[in-house]
């Protein structure tokens, strides 16, 4: 038999073992569940300490009486542990399911671990903003986390157009500073680099860099910064490179041939957290409101504002987006400083809807406090 042969005939005992592997943790998991209606029946706790050490004992045993060295398996074992409580709080109804804008290692990820830190919170990534409202709407996850605005770029305008149009609503929000990276495979020079991929934004954001390090290399759209890492990690050329983060450079096994390279250091993103329900008044709320104009005619604009002016209302934001329905037909997108229950707030929405058209209320929540985590798109 010759040498080709016979490793294609290990490589495929290999593969019915791997096939073999997932099936029974698929039983496992399925026992699991089981596992989990009986603990909440009994009012037990989740984690288990004394149980895991016991798992953790027997595999110790396992793997001393098999070969296997003892540290390998002492790691895998305690991640089949840690998915398994993933999924207990999932059974009872405990574990709070967040989509977010990915792949994996996206700033996008980061805003939205640093929203949920001190929650038991599964993340998933979804690769479109629609995506996220899609499975927020229909029960799929419970919240989701979205980009909707960055300090030198301005709105993500799929963000408010889709808002504007869905049934969720913004529970919250998280403004996060960007740090944009160049990542390449190895140590190259820039005079070398013959491609640049990453976000449209990012690009945007690093105008700058690019013309005066690397005027030559052509640049490349991706859905996201994180997407422009990992197509060059699986690239098989070294003069291409990404704008993204330390995080997605660290995930895909790349380095960073510069940090910092975004041409506004003060360069923030703030990103939208979505649910189906208003929060409730904190005393330090913001609310975004979208406003269709039922009639195009002079001073519907001033008409609106003025409701605000008079109840002393401090507006934070306010832009316009076409309506998709008619040239010259406009959305109004206001941010504004209050609650919605807050009777000043609740009258001017009311005299805004019966004066100049229809109000669509975007949410209640409460403002964001700064953190110092990196985020983006």
């Amino acid at each position: 038999m010759s040498n080709e042969k016979l490793l294609r005939e290990l490589r495929s005992k290999v593969d019915e073992l791997d096939r073999e592997l997932i099936g029974i943790l698929a039983e496992r998991f399925k026992i699991i569940k089981e596992i989990a209606k009986v603990k909440s029946q009994l009012k037990l706790s989740v984690k288990d300490l004394q149980r895991k050490a016991e798992v953790m004992y027997n595999v110790e045993k396992a793997a001393k009486e098999k070969g296997v060295d003892w540290n390998f398996a002492h790691e895998l074992f305690l991640s089949v542990i840690r998915k398994e409580w993933e999924i207990e709080k999932e059974a009872r109804g405990e574990l709070l399911k967040v989509a977010y804008l990915g792949p994996r290692g996206t700033f996008a990820e980061e805003a939205a671990r640093t929203y949920f830190s001190e929650v038991e919170a599964e993340l998933i990534p979804v690769t479109t903003i629609s995506g996220i409202i899609s499975m927020v709407e229909k029960g799929h996850a419970d919240m989701g986390v979205l980009p909707i605005e960055n300090s030198v770029e301005g709105s993500v305008t799929t963000t408010l157009d889709l808002l504007a149009r869905s049934n969720v609503k913004i529970c919250g929000e998280v403004i996060l500073p960007v740090n944009h990276s160049l990542i390449a495979k190895t140590k190259v020079d820039f005079n070398e680099i013959t491609a640049v991929y990453s976000h449209p934004q990012a690009i945007a954001q690093c105008r700058g860099f690019l013309s005066k390090n690397l005027p030559h290399a052509r640049l490349y759209e991706t859905s996201s910064t994180a997407e422009a890492v990992k197509r060059v990690a699986v690239e098989d050329a070294h003069d291409v490179a990404a704008i993204g983060s330390p995080a997605a450079a660290e995930l895909y096994g790349l380095i960073v041939l510069a940090d910092g390279i975004q041409d506004e250091q003060t360069n923030e993103t703030r990103f939208a957290v979505i649910g189906t329900d208003i929060m409730p008044f904190t005393g330090d709320d913001k609310t975004s409101i979208a406003i269709f104009l039922l009639q195009d005619r002079p001073g519907a604009l001033c008409e609106v504002l003025e409701e605000f002016k008079v109840r002393n209302i401090n507006l934070t934001r306010i832009e316009s987006r076409p309506s998709k329905k008619t040239l010259g037909d406009y959305i109004f997108f206001i941010d504004l400083e209050g609650h919605v229950n807050q009777l000043e707030v609740k009258e001017a929405i009311e005299r805004i809807g019966a004066k100049a058209g229809y109000v669509k209320l975007l949410g209640s929540f409460p403002k964001a406090r700064r953190r110092g985590s990196v985020g983006e798109v």
